[in-house]
């Protein structure tokens, strides 16, 4: 394989590391990213990675060109899992608190659509996602990405240290993201259960029959101030979390 060869290989090879991470890490806010801005911003970071990669020690004499692209899939895939799992803590979070306590709320605005279209969940990934972007967690995904090519090079994939660490990268990320969104959403959670608790009590000893929808909007109420006092919590503590999870993600493996 001649020097040119190996370096349009490893170009080729960045590229789709950077589609699939992009394309992947991107999965929480699909919505509002289109595929056209999602391959753009993955060219941007390739051209940016690619002269780094470059540096790196050169590919093998044997190496396949196949085996270098589904490997370099397979990177892309597994940093861009971590990054989406950490960027949808707070989504997750939210919806633990929508089904749990029945105010998902999704059906007043949109009966056809989609379930996450709206009420605690779109709620608590706009906090989240707000809280993530003012700590300039998108310059540490962005410089993250491109340091990546530094950390594994292209073809690299096929050593055993690499790949076991990226195996784990994709293992470890998301379970963090599941425990933050638990210990998120614990707090109100605790506050609406508590609350139907103390009313079911109070119904049965007064003998009192609520009216229709009364029960269920005092509970939305209580779910909404336990959000606002947690507020701080939601917005700094998680994008603190999320931060840590992805600078974990980019660290060298």
């Amino acid at each position: 394989m001649t020097a040119s060869s190996q370096d349009v290989l490893i170009a080729a090879g960045v590229c789709v590391r950077m589609v699939a991470a992009v394309c992947t890490g991107t999965l929480p806010i699909v919505e509002g990213v289109s595929l056209r801005i999602r391959l753009a911003l993955a060219a941007a970071l390739a051209v940016v990675a690619v002269p780094i990669a470059t540096k790196m020690p050169p590919l093998q004499p044997d190496t396949g060109t196949a085996i270098v692209l589904a490997g370099e899939a397979f990177v892309g895939l597994a940093f861009g899992t971590a990054i989406a799992a950490s960027l949808a803590a707070t989504a997750w979070a939210g919806g633990v608190l929508g089904t749990a306590s029945g105010l998902s709320w999704a059906d007043d605005f949109a009966p056809a659509g989609d379930q996450q279209a709206a009420g605690v969940s779109r709620l608590a990934w706009w906090v989240g996602l707000a809280a993530f972007v003012a700590a300039g967690g998108q310059l540490a995904v962005v410089s993250g990405l491109v340091d990546t090519v530094r950390h594994v090079p292209v073809g690299a994939v096929g050593t055993a240290s690499v790949r076991d660490a990226l195996v784990g990268l994709a293992v470890d990320l998301p379970a963090q993201a599941v425990a933050l969104a638990a210990s998120l959403a614990m707090p109100a959670l605790s506050a609406v259960l508590a609350f139907h608790l103390a009313a079911a009590i109070c119904v049965r000893t007064v003998s009192f029959v609520p009216g229709t929808g009364l029960l269920q909007g005092l509970a939305a109420v209580v779910l909404l101030v336990s959000l606002w006092l947690g507020l701080e919590s939601w917005i700094h503590g998680g994008s603190a979390a999320v931060l840590a999870a992805v600078a974990d993600c980019f660290r060298a493996r």
